[in-house]
């Protein structure tokens, strides 16, 4: 068999000295050092590939909740109307929007890259009944973001955007103003375990959001100045991060080379992937695009030879019982893109044998029709 994903964290070794630094401390949360230079390197690490002001960061328990505090902060603590976002995405993008009392309103995707576009946004906006509150542009798989064209959205019509770019941390080449939210789950290809990241160059967002990771108080008060909870890391998931980002350029050379040998098999034998992945972004989450005829051929013949594959967003937001019952524009490319995009085995240690295997049971499947 071979598994569609391992997820990949440092080895204890790796991770020791930076537990040993807890020990002498003995700060095991709220905001302590391992956790305070986890986000200079996450700020840092961005700051350098993203073109602009430098970024800042809140550091959060997971990616929704970077998603909830950054459309809490957007929508100023109002509750109620519509949030518009991909109904093709993970689900999680649905309940970070549900758990600041937004109701999703689900578009349709552009079947090339997989996402939102301000065009479809548009079309969606006329076709919503209430008030659109704010808009959650998703990363489909870590793909790069318009960020500009995100931005001229928002001024044109004055509706709050939020990112979810759970899996792009490493494929991140503008930061501005409006939120992007990052998962630093285990599965990502910049994991600490359980985490998350709000990115942006407005330092007040993060002042703010920050302050809502830890019950409301400011970083010199013991006084809840804004409604939050407990979203914070624990020095120990730092200790993690900080261990990730010491190896983080030698994954990079793994994930970038088996990247490479996918999209040459691919483009070999006619198979369509995201625009520009592996010669532009990485991510771990690697999809092969098919029509929905051919997806279900090549699906049986994974089956057949031990291969696992995955449909990582499902059918789309819709099709959960949780939110079948939630507004949309009608979604008439959704069903056929998320039929055709078809999870391949990846992780970082996936060996050339591998994917060799995996490209030759595609091309005799397609063969085969």
């Amino acid at each position: 068999m071979i598994p569609v994903l391992i997820p990949s964290l440092p080895e204890t070794d790796a991770i020791v000295p930076y537990l040993r630094r807890i020990d002498e401390t003995r700060i095991y949360s709220n905001y302590g050092p391992l956790s305070r230079e986890f986000t200079t390197r996450l700020c840092g690490f961005v700051s350098e590939r993203a073109q602009g002001a430098p970024v800042a960061a809140t550091i959060t328990g997971n990616g929704t909740s970077a998603i909830e505090l950054a459309l809490r902060y957007r929508i100023a603590g109002r509750r109620g109307g519509l949030c518009l976002m991909p109904g093709y995405t993970f689900i999680a993008t649905a309940h970070a929007a549900v758990n600041v009392g937004l109701e999703p309103f689900f578009a349709d995707v552009d079947p090339e890259t997989l996402s939102l576009t301000p065009a479809i946004a548009e079309r969606a906006l006329s076709l919503a009944e209430g008030e659109v509150a704010a808009v959650v542009v998703v990363s489909p798989y870590g793909a790069p973001i318009d960020i500009p064209a995100w931005e001229a959205f928002e001024a044109a019509h004055g509706i709050p955007v939020v990112f979810d770019a759970a899996a792009a941390a490493l494929n991140l080449t503008r930061v501005g103003a409006q939120p992007v939210c990052v998962s630093l789950h285990a599965t990502k290809a910049l994991g600490i375990g359980e985490g998350g990241a709000i990115l942006t160059t407005d330092v007040d967002l993060v002042a703010q959001t920050t302050a809502m990771t830890g019950f409301g108080f400011s970083a010199s008060s013991r006084v809840s100045e804004v409604r939050g909870g407990n979203y914070r890391i624990s020095e120990y998931a730092a200790a993690v991060g900080l261990a990730a980002f010491d190896s983080l350029e030698a994954r990079i050379r793994q994930l970038r080379e088996a990247s490479g040998a996918y999209h040459e098999n691919f483009e070999r034998i006619g198979v369509r992937m995201q625009p520009g992945f592996a010669a532009e972004w990485l991510t771990m989450t690697v999809n092969a695009l098919f029509e929905p005829a051919a997806a279900e051929a090549v699906t049986a013949a994974f089956d057949a030879a031990g291969i696992q594959w995955r449909r990582w967003y499902g059918t789309g937001c819709q099709a959960h019982p949780a939110f079948s019952t939630c507004r949309h524009d009608g979604l008439a490319r959704t069903a056929s893109v998320a039929a055709g995009a078809i999870g391949v085995p990846f992780f970082p240690a996936i060996s050339r044998e591998q994917i060799n295997e995996v490209c030759v049971c595609v091309e005799r499947a397609l063969a085969a029709r």
